[in-house]
């Protein structure tokens, strides 16, 4: 059967899209496993401890970003700022949003949904989004820094805002590539989402 100019147009077209989606699927299924392998590790660093159960840490390296208070205005992203993407974070079994992440060229801002309520002294947030995952890409930058690979200025930062110890927003700024904007996505679901389980 022969076909169209149109239809073989058409035919093309699908055949690169559904190239797109393998390549797409492809590298999320990559991060997945990269989250999992990360998840091993600190599961085993806890004596395979529920990720929900984990005590409280205090990071040995990398200092600890100062957290904004109400009265302060935030030093990286403001409400304002531009951004070029905003991502949606949604918990995996469900599909519910969670927060909403405002990225820029250099930051990223994550702001939990306005029906989501989420304090900061619920694990995991503070013993594994905080301390395993932003202080450890922190410290790494510092390694980085201390060699001369980087200025101090490039290296990763953070700041939580809270209200009355609920998370408003998280700015996290130079987070430089890809792979890493895809792991904060990625951990931060996971860490509200197990937030909300806990009562």
């Amino acid at each position: 059967m022969e076909l169209s100019e149109q239809e073989i147009k058409r035919a093309a077209e699908i055949k690169q899209w559904a190239e797109s989606r393998i390549a797409e699927l492809e590298e999320e299924t990559t991060r997945l496993r990269e989250i999992l392998s990360v998840l091993d590790v600190f599961l085993r660093k806890t004596s395979f401890q529920s990720a929900t159960t984990i005590p409280k840490e205090t990071p040995a390296t990398a200092p600890r970003p100062k957290k904004a208070t109400a009265s302060e205005k935030p030093t990286q992203v403001s409400a304002t700022a531009e951004y070029k993407e905003v991502k949606p974070l949604t918990r995996a079994k469900d599909g519910r949003l969670l927060a909403n992440a405002y990225v820029s060229d250099n930051s990223v801002a994550i702001v939990p949904a306005s029906d989501v309520v989420l304090n900061s002294s619920k694990p995991p947030f503070k013993s594994f989004f905080l301390n395993r995952i932003l202080d450890g890409m922190r410290s790494k930058d510092m390694e980085n820094v201390s060699a001369g690979r980087l200025s101090e200025d490039e290296a990763l930062n953070y700041n939580v805002e809270e209200q009355s110890g609920v998370i408003k927003k998280i700015v996290i700024s130079n987070y430089r590539d890809k792979s890493r904007l895809n792991e904060i996505f990625n951990t931060s679901a996971w860490t509200f989402a197990r937030m909300l389980e806990k009562k």
